[in-house]
């Protein structure tokens, strides 16, 4: 039989045991709270670099005083290194035939327009109504992530020939802009700020790069 002082001596190591348990519970505890808020915050950066809407969107952005009439008639479109009109399809809509579009260069009001009316098709098309910030311009949309190794030209027809002619200006990469690296300015709507920072990219056109005679850029 076990002595009174004996049995007094083991609740201490029991009470140490417990107090261990408890501390490496709560460890445990903080490193699941931990892990859960870095997956949470992993999973929303995720999210949010999956779905921002202009993701691979490319734009061109051009200038000319050209009227608009007589630039129209030129029939300018952006085509590939092969020389082929470009399509530009927006993918994950299911109803990929109805939202190809071909890349012509449009006056800003002519492709918000454009875009407005396709709404109708899919909600997606809304995010092409706010490019406050080309005003003015002529601009085409077009898929940046599939083009960004290639040539692409401007394309436009020889208004002087009996015949279909075709003349092309290269554009460079340094004239393309990824509209994903915009995307917060996109959405706080910082017009001005995007103009000032998309300056760099606008494509000009005088009347001799249409190869018109005088006469005919009035």
């Amino acid at each position: 039989m076990k002595s009174k002082k004996s049995r007094e001596a083991h609740p201490p190591v029991r009470i140490a045991n417990a107090d261990k348990r408890d501390y490496l519970s709560e460890k445990f505890r903080e490193m699941k709270r931990i892990f859960l808020l870095f997956f949470l915050l992993s999973a929303t950066l995720f999210s949010y670099s999956q779905h921002c809407p202009w993701d691979c969107t490319g734009m061109i952005l051009l200038q000319t005083r050209l009227p608009k009439e007589k630039l129209y008639e030129m029939n300018p479109v952006l085509v590939d290194q092969r020389l082929r009109p470009i399509t530009d399809t927006m993918f994950g809509t299911g109803k990929e035939n109805e939202t190809s579009d071909p890349c012509a260069f449009l006056y800003y009001a002519d492709f918000l327009t454009y875009r407005t009316n396709k709404i109708a098709i899919h909600h997606w098309y809304g995010y092409d109504t706010i490019y406050y910030f080309a005003k003015g311009k002529y601009m085409v949309h077009f898929n940046f992530c599939r083009y960004k190794e290639e040539k692409l030209f401007l394309r436009f027809e020889d208004k002087y020939s009996r015949g279909i002619k075709y003349h092309y200006v290269e554009i460079p990469g340094k004239l393309r802009i990824h509209l994903h690296n915009y995307s917060r300015e996109l959405f706080d709507r910082e017009t001005a700020a995007l103009k000032k920072k998309l300056k760099p990219f606008v494509l000009f056109m005088d009347c001799e790069k249409w190869l018109l005679r005088r006469e005919d850029c009035e």
